[in-house]
């Protein structure tokens, strides 16, 4: 075990791409193709990707010809047709886009999202018992389904057919009795793009039900639809590259000009310019809104606002998810503090496992993240509900939660997920067992650990980049996120001026001074970070570049990511 994973980390350390200092845009240019592996002819489709070229045909899903025909004739027929989700973003965006596209070609079609604290993640026996009572012949899972043996099973004697999409990690044996099951994680699948996220599987369906309606839906129609799919792809965190580069993409110029009187509302109570947004306004201004709902209450009103045509009531809806995401932070905050007080009681061991009475499970997977990037630990986070206890865990690095759960499957009820966030249900009896069991298989994966927090640093800048026509440059990279990280800069430069704000001045305004100009820079939770910051010192500075506009004038802006006092040569 490293001496990292023994101690809360402080310190990130730095790898550094281009250490020489890059003095002209050429050489930066260059440094970015090959940051991002593109080659002469992968560029400018990289830069400027073509819609039809960077999309798969979604009949290459397996399942999606038989699901097509089943739901043709559920509206044939005027079937009750389900759109079952999940309560998290990529759930709720999956979910008012089938419906959206349903009711378009004339189904008789109702939502469903099952309740967080009551019902738990994906399909349920008691839901689809009132969905039957509802007269309901047809359910199609979004984002969920593809380990729910017993309940597709269930559906057969309730006289419901299931047509499953997901796009999480399948079980070594496979639901059986389903008309359809779209997933490109079957082994058996062939599509050539398999991180889709569960509105990208979702999309691929709603395209291939528009085809058999060229009457209704018109070719390229379905371009609509992509505020929706870059909204889900974003927050879900799946990897931006390939098609869902290409849907961020063209998603995030239809967000610019969204007829949804429900995203110009949350929007608005978000302080984002719809007609500028990026794909960091989804994950860090829309999502949070959005997602309060599910965590808090339920998030049939974050759906409702998605699917809403009436203004006033989008507006009224948004400004509920707009409070109800200030209450969650608060509680976000509450957590964080009492599980980073538990953590430091285990500080040996390489993977964390806390619990306590207090903890909503509807905001555990958000203080997870915390910690586990406080501690540089994988970490799980539980919520005691007498005998059962639910949680959700984060990794760090390159270590696979879901795998070191599978190997613990022996004391889980329940868990499912990804490489890199999970969920799970036990008895309570079995956390010690469960911490005990997960250490080992880490001791055992991983002798050596982790390994230490890394901050990948493109390259060192001259101050004649620091430009704005060199932010405007690095953006002809956006959309970024997970797989197509922003690109991290540093530079060296002297403090002229350092002072905290924000509501409880945990951020630090500073300027930088450099041997050419002086740059605006903000540092969000500085003053926690680098409380020894003051006028006169000399520091090296990692950031991203940023274009701040004020009273329409645009000004460089450096989003500092971590400060080094000037050890390196100049």
């Amino acid at each position: 075990m490293t001496k990292l994973q023994k101690s809360q980390p402080t310190d990130l350390h730095w790898v550094t791409i281009a250490p020489d200092l890059l003095g002209n845009a050429e050489d930066l240019q260059s440094a970015l193709f090959d940051f991002y592996n593109l080659d002469v002819d992968a560029r400018q489709h990289y830069v400027q990707p073509d819609y039809q070229l960077s999309l798969h045909d979604p009949a290459g899903l397996s399942g999606v010809p038989e699901a097509v025909e089943r739901i043709v004739e559920a509206v044939r027929q005027g079937d009750k047709i389900a759109i079952y989700g999940d309560y998290d973003i990529d759930g709720i965006t999956a979910t008012a886009l089938m419906c959206d596209v349903l009711m378009k070609v004339g189904a008789d079609v109702l939502p469903y999202i099952p309740d967080r604290f009551e019902e738990g993640y994906g399909l349920n026996s008691e839901a689809l018992k009132a969905l039957a009572k509802l007269g309901v012949t047809l359910v199609i899972t979004v984002d969920c389904g593809i380990t729910a043996h017993q309940q597709v099973s269930e559906a057969a004697g309730l006289n419901i057919d299931i047509i499953i999409t997901d796009h999480h990690t399948v079980p070594p044996e496979l639901p059986s009795g389903a008309v359809a099951l779209i997933n490109p994680l079957i082994p058996r699948d062939t599509y050539p793009f398999k991180v889709l996220a569960g509105v990208g599987v979702a999309f691929k369906l709603a395209c291939a039900v528009m085809c058999e309606y060229p009457d209704i839906c018109r070719l390229g129609q379905e371009k609509w639809l992509l505020d929706l799919v870059a909204l889900g792809t974003v927050c879900d965190v799946v990897p931006l590259i390939g098609e869902n580069r290409a849907l961020v993409q063209f998603g995030l110029k239809v967000l610019r000009k969204s007829p949804r009187v429900g995203l110009q509302a949350l929007a608005e109570v978000s302080g984002v310019e719809l007609s500028e947004i990026k794909a960091s306004d989804l994950g860090f201004r829309l999502g949070p809104r959005l997602n309060a709902a599910g965590r808090l209450e339920h998030a049939n009103k974050a759906l409702e606002l998605l699917m809403t045509t009436d203004k006033e009531l989008a507006n009224e809806l948004a400004t509920e998810l707009n409070a109800l995401n200030r209450e969650r932070q608060q509680d976000t905050t509450r957590v964080f503090e009492a599980a980073n007080a538990q953590a430091a009681q285990y500080v040996d061991d390489a993977i964390l496992v806390l619990a306590g009475n207090d903890w909503s499970h509807g905001i555990v997977g958000l203080v997870a993240s915390r910690v586990s990037e406080a501690w540089h630990k994988p970490t799980l986070l539980l919520q005691t509900l007498g005998t059962v206890t639910k949680g959700s865990a984060r990794s760090v690095g390159g270590f696979s939660i879901i795998d070191a759960l599978t190997d613990s499957s022996n004391v889980l009820d329940r868990f499912g997920g990804h490489a890199f966030a999970a969920g799970m249900t036990l008895q309570t009896r079995n956390v010690p067992v469960l911490r005990r069991q997960l250490n080992a298989y880490i001791a055992k994966t991983a002798p050596d650990g982790i390994g230490p927090r890394e901050l990948v640093v493109l390259g060192r800048l001259k101050a004649n980049l620091l430009t704005t026509e060199v932010a405007r440059l690095v953006a002809e990279f956006e959309p970024f996120s997970n797989g197509n990280p922003e690109p991290i800069f540093s530079a060296p430069g002297i403090v002229s001026k350092v002072r905290p704000v924000g509501s409880d001045l945990s951020h630090l305004q500073i300027t930088l001074s450099t041997e050419e100009s002086e740059i605006g820079c903000i540092a969000f939770g500085g003053t926690n970070k680098w409380p020894w910051l003051e006028v006169g010192v000399s520091i090296e500075v990692a950031f991203r570049l940023d274009i701040n506009i004020w009273q329409g004038v645009e000004r460089l802006q450096l989003n500092i990511v971590d400060i080094h006092r000037d050890s390196m040569p100049r």
